[in-house]
């Protein structure tokens, strides 16, 4: 079942299914034929009666998060801005729901820096691993850093944990803060995440999902209310996109 596609490729172990994936997928504005790859890789995973656990992982070797902030530039700069960014939001509703809805136990497993919102993205898993060096970079050049997906910390309970604190205080959010505020579920030293979280998958994968089922049930139950949050976001954050813009081209005009 094994996939090797431009923005990501598996690799099975047992019954672990681990999915490295290159978050500039999102931003893919060309055919969306990747994005369409993927959510069905996602199905097949999902209907294997030999697949128990899976495992997304940012490490794959075309991700930095330079490369993302460079190309949500260019998609942000464009004439057709609008339209960019909110295929790129229903490509991130449409994983992120794809990701929940998962009938297995789900690890992300993060150890390459990303944003606000690719962070987001990982609330949708079940158990959240992050390297003792991963950070969330709260640079927000171009709205680069805009938190869509934050209705994942509703749907979570999470919303305790101080959004302005989090993106304002400080450039970065680093590991010792995810912990802290119980976002991560481990931060491990980057030589030995790999070995650790396939014996957190494994123990994991011993497990018939229908007990799982039962401690799940209610954020199921949550499931559409958590797409409506997420529709609502694509237009309050575009809302905000758009003021910006508009307030930057003001701004240039009375310079002129």
């Amino acid at each position: 079942m094994n996939v090797n596609s431009k923005y990501f490729y598996s690799e099975q172990n047992e019954r672990i299914m681990v999915l490295h994936l290159d978050c500039n997928l999102i931003l893919e504005q060309e055919t969306f034929d990747h994005r369409s790859q993927l959510l069905e890789f996602l199905d097949e995973v999902n209907d294997s009666e030999e697949i128990k656990t899976l495992v997304i992982s940012n490490n794959h070797p075309n991700f930095s998060l330079e490369k993302y902030k460079e190309k949500w530039n260019a998609l942000y700069e464009a004439n057709g801005y609008e339209g960019n960014i909110l295929r790129i939001f229903r490509t991130f509703n449409q994983l992120l729901l794809k990701i929940k809805s998962m009938h297995m136990v789900v690890f992300s497993v993060y150890s390459k820096p990303v944003n606000t919102m690719l962070f987001s993205l990982s609330m949708a898993s079940d158990l959240r691993i992050v390297s003792r060096d991963f950070y969330i970079d709260n640079d927000n050049y171009n709205f680069v850093n805009i938190p869509k997906g934050g209705a994942t910390f509703v749907e979570s309970s999470l919303m305790y944990v101080n959004p302005i604190k989090i993106l304002f205080q400080n450039d970065k959010v680093h590991s010792s803060d995810l912990l802290q505020k119980h976002i991560a579920d481990e931060a491990i030293d980057q030589e030995d995440i790999k070995e650790r979280v396939f014996n957190l998958a494994m123990r994991y994968s011993k497990f018939d999902y229908v007990e799982f089922e039962a401690v799940k049930m209610i954020e199921q139950s949550r499931m559409k209310k958590l797409d409506m949050y997420l529709q609502k976001e694509n237009d309050f954050l575009l809302s905000c996109i758009r003021k910006r813009k508009n307030s930057n081209d003001r701004h240039i005009f009375r310079i002129k």
